[in-house]
């Protein structure tokens, strides 16, 4: 609110400025008037805030919590103990190393997706991969749509075994 009081004010000021440089036209002088008018309005309204006791009353809620906020750092320069605990850096935990995401190439082998399952596969290659035998995942979880594709690639197998001539 200070900040927008201030602007405005400098703002209006600015304006009175070129206004009393162009105060040799008859018209201008009106224009300077009612402009000095606003700006002495302003002036009141921001004595009358000041003047209020609601704002000071806000403020020195607000300063009490400062103070003891101050006065504990201050306290804490002096004191050994609680120094040395605020000047050892908080431990965080290392950045877990991002994932380099698997590359699932078209017409995979029932073999080659048997082996992409046993690795840790995103949601997205997983999906990827039961597309390509025709399996919709939906909201399904991902040991669900393993599940699903071990199911597909059995019954897929069997069938091969039962076509081939028996020798």
């Amino acid at each position: 609110m200070k900040q927008n009081l201030t602007n405005s004010l400098i703002g209006q000021l600015s304006r009175l400025k070129c206004e009393l440089d162009a105060v040799v036209r008859p018209e201008s002088k009106a224009a300077i008037v009612r402009n000095l008018d606003a700006l002495i309005e302003r002036l009141s309204t921001i004595r009358s805030q000041f003047a209020d006791a609601t704002l000071q009353e806000r403020v020195s809620k607000v300063q009490r919590p400062f103070q003891e906020v101050i006065e504990f750092l201050e306290s804490v320069k002096t004191d050994e103990v609680l120094g040395t605990l605020l000047s050892q850096p908080l431990q965080t935990k290392p950045a877990r190393p991002k994932r380099i995401p698997i590359e699932i190439s078209p017409n995979l082998t029932n073999e080659q997706i048997r082996g992409l399952l046993a690795q840790d596969l995103s949601k997205l290659e997983l999906k990827a991969v039961a597309a390509q035998r025709g399996i919709t995942v939906g909201k399904t979880s991902d040991e669900q749509v393993r599940r699903e594709l071990l199911r597909v690639l059995d019954r897929q197998e069997g069938y091969e075994r039962l076509a081939t001539p028996r020798s």
